[in-house]
């Protein structure tokens, strides 16, 4: 909102100005700083200098002008900057910017009004892993989607998927997932093609939102011809395995497909679905023909693992307990064991 006045003579237009902001509505970050630009316009071949000031109609915040009064010239325009930081309270605020010149015992002035909501700096990211998956018609893959607490967001966060249902089926899932300030939760998604699903690249997005707050992530599925010419077929089979001690399990792992195999990331959950998962794993490298052990950390012995389930459930194996083991290679294929303590 834009008003100009001044001081009117009988049958003759006064000379005058006109202030305006741009941007006229700011959406601020909490502690953050925004910036808008005061233009103040000449009317009826006004010039002079317009001094600047604030009017606050409701709760006050931190601002700045630069500078404080302008020299408008002739039908010329003079700028200056308003700059506003917002306070730790989210909510909606208004500012009255003010012009003001006096010439010759007349006075103008001109106001224009500036919103600004302030906005939570708490938030969330959403990840998927793998993001990139390869498979064949009539197969189904698993995806882990993990939502993280940022700048101490607590909160239920909903996911939604956007996929081209004719062709792929996406199914399971914990939905909503609990958010804690500082933490994280995962949702598991099985992601089937069927036997129509033709060769190509798909792409499913998966979004996760409360309220205001809506973030997505990106998988891209490639379905391929089962038995491509010249292409790695890969394949692992558990020969064996070892509870080294409560937090770290052995697998001894035979490669028997026609490539070199390495694993990147791992999942283990227990009976009840609590899990560790780790994405950024150097997992070994296992040659065509030959064996290999992967060495599975849970609780204390994995600081970068990621847990998801009851608080205080699953941070140690335990004796006569079933677990399942997911590990996804550098290619991005899944294969899956079940162990027993």
């Amino acid at each position: 909102m834009t008003n100009s006045f001044a001081n009117l003579a009988p049958g003759k237009d006064p000379a005058s100005f006109l202030v305006s902001l741009n941007p006229s509505s700011l959406y601020v970050v909490e502690n953050a700083s925004a910036t808008s630009i005061i233009s103040v316009m000449s009317l009826n071949s006004f010039s002079g200098t317009v001094s600047l000031s604030l009017f606050f109609p409701g709760p006050t915040l931190t601002t700045s002008i630069n500078p404080t009064s302008v020299t408008v010239p002739s039908n010329g325009v003079a700028k200056s900057t308003l700059t506003v930081t917002a306070p730790n309270a989210v909510g909606s605020y208004t500012i009255v910017v003010v012009g003001v010149a006096t010439s010759h015992g007349k006075t103008s002035y001109s106001s224009s009004m500036l919103t600004v909501q302030v906005v939570s700096s708490q938030d969330f990211t959403i990840t998927s892993s793998p993001s990139n998956i390869t498979t064949i018609n009539g197969a189904t893959n698993t995806t882990m989607i993990t939502v993280t607490s940022v700048n101490g967001y607590t909160g239920n966060v909903s996911l939604t998927v956007t996929a081209p249902f004719d062709y792929i089926s996406v199914t399971g899932g914990q939905d909503p997932l609990r958010i804690v300030s500082g933490g994280a939760a995962s949702s598991t998604l099985d992601i089937t093609t069927s036997s129509n699903t033709a060769q190509g690249n798909y792409t499913i997005i998966v979004t996760g939102t409360d309220g205001s707050h809506s973030r997505s992530t990106t998988i891209v599925l490639q379905v391929v011809d089962p038995i491509p010419p010249a292409v790695i077929i890969e394949s692992l089979i558990l020969n064996g395995h070892h509870f080294d001690n409560s937090t770290s399990l052995t697998l001894s792992l035979q490669n028997t497909g026609n490539g070199t195999i390495t694993l990147q990331s791992y999942v283990i959950r227990d009976s009840s679905g609590d899990a560790w998962s780790l994405t950024n794993w150097s997992g070994p490298v296992i040659d065509m023909s030959m064996s290999g052990s992967a060495n599975i950390l849970i609780g204390s012995s994995c600081p970068s693992c990621i847990y998801t389930g009851i608080t205080g459930l699953f941070f140690q194996f335990q004796s006569g307990q079933t677990y399942t083991v997911t590990v996804t290679t550098s290619r991005n294929n899944q294969f899956t064991f079940t162990v027993v303590d």
